[in-house]
């Protein structure tokens, strides 16, 4: 493809300001917002896995607090073994896949 003069629409992609658009600009431009949203997916993965595992720390000491009549935590003790295991399958699919990606490079 050859290089073209830019528009209005186009200025954003002309990333050294001459007025023209090549095609390393373009293929700059493409990398930059592909890593963008990579990190923006990174970061929501980090969020979501910290949320887990403070959670699952909240619950437990929640658990723990005279509030909660035992026959209550007795009832739902199998509901407990669920939620712990949904949370740490958060926490460890972060884990291993950040520890994947990583081994690739």
């Amino acid at each position: 493809m050859a290089a073209a003069k830019t528009t209005p629409r186009s200025k954003r992609y002309d990333v050294d300001g001459d007025d023209i658009v090549s095609d390393e600009e373009l293929a700059t431009v493409k990398a930059i917002n592909e890593h963008q949203t990579a990190e923006e997916k990174a970061d929501a993965q980090r969020h979501m896995a910290w949320v887990a595992m403070i959670s699952m720390i909240v619950f437990t000491v929640m658990v723990f607090l005279p509030i909660f009549p035992d026959t209550r935590i007795n009832a739902l003790s199998d509901l407990f073994g669920l939620f712990y295991i949904g949370q740490a399958g958060v926490v460890g699919a972060y884990m291993g896949m950040t520890a994947y990606m990583n081994g690739k490079r």
